[in-house]
């Protein structure tokens, strides 16, 4: 019995021994990634065999019949990978006091969210030059001439969007090819006598020939011709397939000399998506999103690539280190891509990758906020609903670092949703719950901590906006003041008060028909919406045309001032959800600030389409006025004409010039001259005019 003991004691030491010496051994040890970590976590990768293992664990656990997966080695006797990748990054250094303000000519930029992040646009002018870029072409036009003096076309791909800074443009465009490849003979089944259908004569003919249609098992229909003297013969045929590959260029050209045009820099990004970019002094930073895995991998294809003209020709993995896990959206699975590069220099780009995606990205001028939703079933009350993740990236050395994530529930409308004020970030959104029976909906403001590590910790919230059913159509912040607009059938128009991060308050609200879908401070007493006149006849509520609205914010209660309405159940403006088709501008001295905007008419009378840009004068002092309507569209004789690439999308001004710009032109007037057309310049010449959908030729 003794003996007996002893040894149970002994087996027991001895486990114990193992296991301190084992727990020892994974405490001194790098910790890999063999299992997948929890959905709610950020962490990188020690080499491609850890990341390997983790999509292997994924798509094992989430495979449903949708996702590819072929495992084999990652590195073969052809790979040139190594785990510390090929990329090597320095913090570029650059001069940040360029500044377009002490240019000595005034104009309009493009309308950027926060001042000093510039925002990408197709349309930027530096007061001298206009630079247009308008699908497969770019342009740099003469301002006072409107003569083109430079002109680039894209072969395989169309621009999305440039940045022009101190005599340099950054181009950003996407990238596409198809290529046609011959593949092997097609293996038809033999011939089999037994198995034929007869077409025609059940008897060989006069020739002895009969013609018979072999059905192979893929549904393959081969002819052959038999007869009493020869064998059976098939035809040898090919088959083709398709290749197609993609991705986002940015290059950055010397415009310092039109007539010396040089490219300074090209990014390439392999299989990617841009959902975002913005520029703080001349450092750009492009937020993408790359589904290169998105169905599974084959081989060594699991580790997104870029080009970077700074390192080589050739395709570069992203290093395992610079590789993360995150939070996912549970629907849809690849890179995020994040990468930052100076204008001014020749270094390379810095690029980092997160396992997942994003929809939207705020940022200031000390953090980039990326957006991820999720969907959530309740088993129990039978209901879903949604969350949002904020991943909070630090600015360090011109680098995108992650640094921290928060929660809150519902989701952002659009950008103008978020908003960083003296180290609050600050969220409104909204949120659904369906179950079976009912849905609820509802609105919220968080506040965040934006300066935390790891978790920002929720400050305070300010929920009960808006009436019964409705949502969240326009956000705007201005300091420590936020504007909210919720609608169904009217539009209450929220004034919050976030002085105390941590007791929000509602100042007050206005209730007026209609609804705005995008808010423009003026100043601390004036905001101006651009949204859609609306009536309500019953249960039903319908838009009845575009409205452009003043408001007096400097008591507690929003003033309405006064509606410029533009009449027509489906007119539009692309300003409800293009926020830089919205241009304004304030001479030098001036009491007051020009704002023009494309409106889309409808005259449901005449089924007839017509499309301008309205000027307007907002007055310091409390007044909108209307000034004049300028279009491209050629009047007609009938009015059932629908130019569609002659609409105006942008508007730039210089000086007292104003200049309307479409796919098809740009068009120069006299602001100081009852608004005279000074000149005209044809920026593509196959264009299209539309008369019911149907192309026809321009006269």
């Amino acid at each position: 019995m003794n003996k007996m003991l002893s040894m149970k004691r002994t087996l027991v030491f001895l486990l114990m021994m193992v296991m301190t010496l084992g727990l020892f051994a994974c405490n001194s040890a790098k910790t890999t990634v063999s299992t997948l970590p929890s959905p709610d976590s950020v962490g990188n990768f020690q080499s491609y065999d850890e990341l390997k293992t983790y999509l292997e664990g994924y798509f094992t656990q989430t495979n449903d019949g949708s996702y590819l997966f072929r495992n084999s080695d990652m590195l073969g006797a052809e790979s040139a990978m190594d785990d510390s990748g090929v990329l090597t990054t320095t913090t570029p250094s650059y001069n940040d006091s360029a500044d377009q303000s002490e240019d000595s000519k005034t104009y309009s930029e493009t309308n950027n969210q926060v001042e000093g992040v510039k925002e990408s646009d197709r349309i930027l002018t530096d007061g001298y030059s206009i630079y247009v870029t308008s699908n497969t072409h770019f342009y740099i036009i003469d301002a006072d001439t409107l003569e083109i003096v430079f002109t680039q076309e894209l072969e395989n791909g169309y621009y999305i969007g440039m940045y022009l800074y101190d005599g340099r443009v950054v181009l950003l465009s996407y990238e596409y090819t198809y290529e046609e490849h011959l593949g092997d003979p097609i293996i038809y089944p033999e011939v089999d006598p037994d198995f034929t259908v007869t077409s025609g004569a059940s008897e060989p003919g006069e020739d002895g020939d009969v013609t018979t249609t072999i059905i192979p098992s893929d549904d393959e229909t081969l002819t052959t011709t038999t007869s009493d003297d020869t064998e059976t013969k098939t035809d040898e045929t090919y088959y083709y397939y398709y290749t197609y590959t993609y991705g986002i260029n940015a290059t950055v050209l010397d415009v310092s000399d039109t007539d010396n045009i040089e490219v300074v820099k090209s990014l390439y990004f392999d299989s990617s998506y841009i959902v975002d970019t913005r520029m703080i002094d001349g450092t750009v930073y492009l937020v993408m999103d790359n589904y290169a895995i998105y169905y599974g991998y084959e081989g060594d294809n699991f580790v997104p690539q870029y080009r970077d003209s700074s390192v080589s020709d050739d395709l570069i993995n992203v290093g395992a280190s610079d590789i993360y896990y995150m939070p996912n959206d549970n629907y849809s699975f690849g890179y995020l891509l994040m990468a930052s590069f100076n204008v001014d220099d020749t270094e390379p780009a810095k690029v980092k990758a997160y396992l997942g995606s994003t929809y939207q990205i705020y940022m200031s001028l000390n953090n980039l906020y990326t957006i991820i939703y999720r969907y959530a079933y309740d088993e129990e009350t039978l209901s879903y609903s949604q969350t949002t993740y904020i991943l909070r990236f630090g600015i360090v050395n011109d680098e995108l670092v992650y640094q921290a994530q928060g929660i809150v529930t519902g989701m952002p409308l659009n950008q103008f949703s978020m908003d960083e004020y003296e180290g609050v970030f600050r969220i409104a959104t909204t949120g659904y719950d369906w179950s079976e029976s009912t849905t609820t909906v509802t609105n919220t403001l968080f506040l965040l901590d934006a300066t935390s590590i790891d978790q920002m910790t929720a400050i305070s919230s300010l929920g009960g906006l808006g009436k019964t059913g409705e949502r969240i159509y326009a956000v705007r912040f201005n300091g420590d003041i936020a504007y909210v607009v919720t609608f169904l059938s009217i539009d209450p128009l929220y004034k919050l008060d976030l002085s105390d991060p941590e007791h929000p308050v509602k100042d007050g609200e206005l209730e007026e028909e209609g609804v705005s879908d995008y808010l423009h401070p003026i100043n601390d007493s004036l905001l101006l919406g651009i949204g859609r006149q609306a009536e309500t006849d019953g249960e039903w509520t319908y838009f009845t045309g575009v409205k452009v609205s003043l408001y007096n914010v400097d008591g507690d209660d929003p003033v309405l001032i006064e509606n410029y309405l533009v009449e027509g159940e489906y007119s539009y403006s692309p300003v409800t959800y293009d926020h830089k088709a919205f241009v304004s501008y304030q001479p030098t001295g001036a009491d007051f600030m020009y704002v023009a905007i494309p409106v889309f008419e409808y005259s449901d009378a005449y089924y007839h389409y017509s499309q301008s840009a309205y000027v307007f004068k907002v007055y310091l002092s409390g007044d909108l006025e209307f000034i004049t309507k300028l279009t491209h569209y050629v009047e007609n004789s009938e009015d059932y004409w629908y130019q569609y690439f002659d609409s105006i999308d942008r508007v730039i001004m210089i000086e007292d010039k104003i200049y309307t710009v479409s796919y098809t032109k740009i068009q120069m007037y006299d602001m100081s001259n009852d608004f005279e057309l000074l000149q005209s310049t044809m920026l593509e010449e196959n264009y299209y005019y539309y008369y019911w959908g149907f192309e026809v030729d321009a006269e």
